[in-house]
């Protein structure tokens, strides 16, 4: 009994012991957190400017729409060198492709213009206002029978899916940009 009494006396001095042991480590866990941040802080911020430059220069909207605009130029580099080094017939490697693509894989999805409309370039509207669309986008969506916001503002979400498997497109990338409302919003004006 004696010894129960003695812990239970001395209680109060763990519970002072264990408040300050926690204490400690939460000063040095958020000074820690604190630190680092500040650590790469400058860092950040200086990328962050670089980047912000980049796209005011280039009257681009997000990091996005820079690969789409700079992969372009990519294959363009990549086919020149290529054709330094070995000819080909970029008609004929395309036909090959798609002819493997049909036979073999699936086949290729078809839009429903019924739904949504149909348009060509004589109504055709300027799709780069459109957040995440730019200029090699655009071309793209042209090519498959997208010309104008009406369009692109009646898209539901099988038409979506398909557009972005004709593309080639980031999955999910429109519905984040949210292109049916931003056509919807650029059609009123």
């Amino acid at each position: 009994m004696t010894e129960l009494t003695n812990f239970i006396h001395s209680l109060p001095e763990y519970v002072g012991i264990l408040l300050l042991m926690f204490s400690t480590f939460l000063i040095g866990y958020f000074s820690a957190s604190w630190f680092q941040k500040s650590k790469y802080r400058a860092l950040i911020e200086r990328l962050k400017k670089q980047v912000n430059e980049a796209i005011v220069n280039k009257n681009v909207n997000d990091i996005d729409t820079i690969f789409t605009e700079i992969r372009p130029k990519i294959v363009e580099v990549v086919k020149e060198t290529q054709g330094e080094i070995r000819i080909f017939d970029p008609e004929k490697t395309a036909e090959k492709a798609r002819t493997s693509y049909v036979s073999y894989n699936k086949k290729t999805p078809e839009l429903d213009f019924d739904s949504f409309g149909y348009a060509d370039s004589h109504n055709k509207d300027n799709l780069t206002l459109i957040q995440g669309v730019g200029p090699y986008i655009e071309q793209k969506l042209n090519e498959i029978g997208i010309y104008n916001y009406d369009q692109i503002s009646r898209l539901k979400e099988p038409d979506i899916r398909i557009i972005t498997d004709l593309i080639d497109f980031f999955p999910g990338r429109i519905q984040r940009d949210n292109w049916v409302g931003q056509a919807e919003a650029l059609k009123e004006h």
